[in-house]
């Protein structure tokens, strides 16, 4: 059981009995049983896909989108673990503010690592009481009650939208809190779309881990003959993804998988810029797992194409599935490794 779910569940037997509970991006593991027993109806809600599956499979009621469905009901007791961006907190706090009871309480528990330490004093700009429930494993649980005034939640006042200039292509982007790069284009990103704009893209294409949608937007846009498919785990990538789509008049398939474990389609071409961040850590080999069976998804002679931080050895991986891997662009931080199945 992860360390967060361990101060969870040993507090547990300090919590009254609840008619109704909601739990926001519980981990993935059992936790969510003990929560259970102490609510006549508990209901978990995941923004990441593979966590979503996990719970699913072991039984839970579970949910998984970008936000909880706010006119459903109010919960006498809401669950919510913290998340890693101090904007997405403040988010899913106005949110869960929102889905209280009047006289329900909010636990919030994280890594002291992640800044649950200094989440209290956030929880004071929206809560008329909060205390520290406990402190363990490297990990703090507080408990929030009395919600400041009349909540109400749109997400459309966290959403950001910001000009994309693609030679003489202009596109509206779409973002929210959490998503990679939420509201900029990263360099990373920058560097893949110099190389795109000098390449022919025609047939099936796959955007794998597309984040806020720029780059399956910007191949629906300026390559006529390519049709594209925007995959991402989290939730809200995928919500922003659809919006930036809509926005730009653009078609394009929006696909929800951890991974590539949900994926059936054959491509002609991946690109990507996958995730090098699992929860606060980062991990060098997240890219190469996620990709690993990649080669099962490209036709023969199809293309992967994907940015890399400058000093790891994607190429020795890919070089053991594709005849051709080369080098396409580079900066100071970051390559273009193109690939030939």
């Amino acid at each position: 059981m992860h360390p967060v779910s361990q101060v969870i569940a040993r507090n547990f037997p300090r919590h009254d009995t609840r008619e109704r509970g909601l739990w926001i991006n519980p981990e993935p593991d059992d936790c969510w049983r003990l929560a259970a027993d102490g609510c006549r109806s508990l209901h978990l809600f995941c923004q990441d896909h593979g966590s979503f599956r996990y719970l699913q499979r072991s039984g839970a009621t579970t949910g998984f989108g970008a936000f909880p469905d706010i006119a459903e009901q109010r919960y006498d007791w809401i669950i919510l673990n913290l998340p890693r961006q101090k904007a997405l907190l403040a988010m899913l706090l106005d949110c869960a503010a929102t889905l209280l009871g009047d006289d329900g309480k909010l636990w919030l528990a994280g890594e002291n690592r992640a800044g649950i330490k200094s989440a209290g004093k956030i929880l004071e700009t929206r809560f008329g009481k909060v205390r520290k429930l406990d402190s363990a494993r490297h990990c703090t649980l507080f408990e929030a009650s009395d919600v400041f005034g009349a909540a109400v939640f749109d997400p459309i006042e966290y959403r950001d939208q910001w000009l994309l200039d693609i030679g003489a292509t202009r596109m509206k982007i779409t973002s929210y809190p959490g998503v990679f790069a939420h509201g900029r284009l990263d360099t990373g990103t920058a560097l893949l779309l110099e190389v795109l704009q000098k390449l022919t893209i025609e047939g099936e294409v796959l955007d794998f881990a597309c984040g806020a949608g720029v780059i399956g937007a910007c191949i629906a846009k300026t390559h006529e003959h390519a049709s594209v498919t925007l995959l991402d785990n989290n939730a809200l990538a995928l919500r922003a993804s659809q919006e930036t789509l809509d926005t730009n008049q653009l078609s394009g398939t929006v696909l929800a998988s951890h991974g590539l474990s949900e994926l059936n389609g054959i491509f002609d071409w991946v690109i990507s810029n996958p995730p090098v961040h699992a929860g606060v850590k980062t991990d060098s080999g997240l890219s190469v797992r996620l990709l690993e069976s990649v080669h099962n998804h490209l036709r023969p002679g199809g293309h992967l194409i994907m940015v890399a931080n400058i000093h790891l050895p994607y190429e020795k991986w890919l070089q053991k599935t594709f005849r051709r891997c080369r080098q396409l662009a580079n900066d100071t931080h970051f390559k273009v490794i193109g690939a030939e199945l």
